[in-house]
């Protein structure tokens, strides 16, 4: 695995649109426009023309397919195309490395395997000099993981897996990210946000900010309640993304307009997104546009690429279970 040339455009938002446009022309009717308005999202930072793009993107996808059997195969394997793309791996560099350290992962979860290992296999690849998953980088992970689950054993999951390898390269031993992570998710809590899976992932997310908890639960909740003040509607589903724009340099005031023009943009895209799916959206790009030229602008695009994937595969899971509660 090598790391893909990715760069911050100049302006995030147009770039993003023109991405989605030019794969909207080639969408099967049976495609999902989120996926793939998702999907350029993590586009947006690669360079080169856009017609390409969405070729390679094409390409990816239909290879990810080919390469499984029907029973193993990704409801988002375009967003894990697009993935691929952003972190310059190959399909056929991914499979060897999922199989190989996959392996590692059955020691300690019996029941492991699917996207959620995908994408913490690659994000701890990326971070490796040879491209390969080392033991210590696994063993890393399951430590912090385990210390996570000691905290919240309910809430804790094979969907932090992803969370927990981005979370392994920063400093400090696994019991301290463990006690960061516990006193945000508390902190948060105390300001009026829900108790849940959400609300732990924004706070695995502020943990990489590496400010006291109280700096970064103050950002979240000025963020949060600037927005609700706006007029929007948020709920837990946005955690993550208002977790991610604490990252963003700007105060508070700057990150919400950026956030309110880049969503009237992606609004008005054709066929239209929901509400949800604007905001969600528009996050991205204004903290791309926000971020840019940061130094943890690269770790800003792995963690919305890596959470982005998981939220959408929480979606669709949620869904079903409503789907299924609906019927009976």
């Amino acid at each position: 695995m090598r790391p893909a040339a990715t760069q911050v455009p100049a302006d995030p938002l147009e770039r993003f649109v023109e991405i989605f446009e030019r794969l909207e022309v080639g969408r099967g009717w049976l495609e999902s426009a989120d996926l793939l308005r998702h999907s350029a999202l993590l586009l947006t930072s690669i360079p080169g023309d856009v017609r390409d793009l969405a070729e390679r993107l094409t390409t990816t996808a239909e290879e990810l397919e080919r390469s499984q059997p029907w029973w193993r195969r990704s409801s988002v394997g375009v967003l894990l195309a697009a993935q691929l793309l952003q972190s310059g791996t190959s399909v056929a560099e991914m499979q060897a490395e999922v199989e190989r350290a996959g392996a590692m992962f059955r020691e300690r979860w019996r029941l492991a395997g699917g996207s959620e290992e995908v994408l913490a296999i690659l994000t701890l690849a990326q971070s490796s000099a040879d491209g390969r998953v080392s033991r210590e980088q696994y063993t890393r992970l399951v430590k912090i993981w385990d210390a996570l689950n000691a905290d919240h054993p309910m809430l804790t999951q094979k969907s932090d897996w992803p969370m927990c390898a981005l979370l392994s390269r920063t400093t400090g031993d696994p019991a301290t990210i463990a006690r960061r992570a516990e006193e945000i998710y508390t902190g948060l809590h105390a300001r009026g946000m829900r108790r849940g899976d959400e609300l732990q992932t924004a706070a695995l997310v502020l943990v990489l900010q590496g400010e006291a908890a109280g700096t970064v639960c103050a950002r979240f909740e000025a963020l949060y309640s600037s927005f609700k003040e706006s007029g929007l509607w948020m709920g837990t589903q946005d955690y993550y993304e208002i977790a991610l724009l604490c990252l963003a340099p700007e105060p508070p005031p700057i990150v919400l307009s950026t956030v309110a023009r880049h969503r009237e943009r992606i609004a008005a895209l054709s066929p239209k997104p929901g509400k949800q799916t604007s905001f969600s959206l528009a996050a991205g790009t204004a903290q791309l546009e926000l971020s840019r030229g940061g130094a943890g602008a690269g770790m800003l695009a792995q963690a919305d690429a890596v959470l982005r994937i998981v939220g959408v595969l929480a979606a669709q899971r949620a869904a079903a279970v409503s789907a299924s509660a609906a019927a009976t």
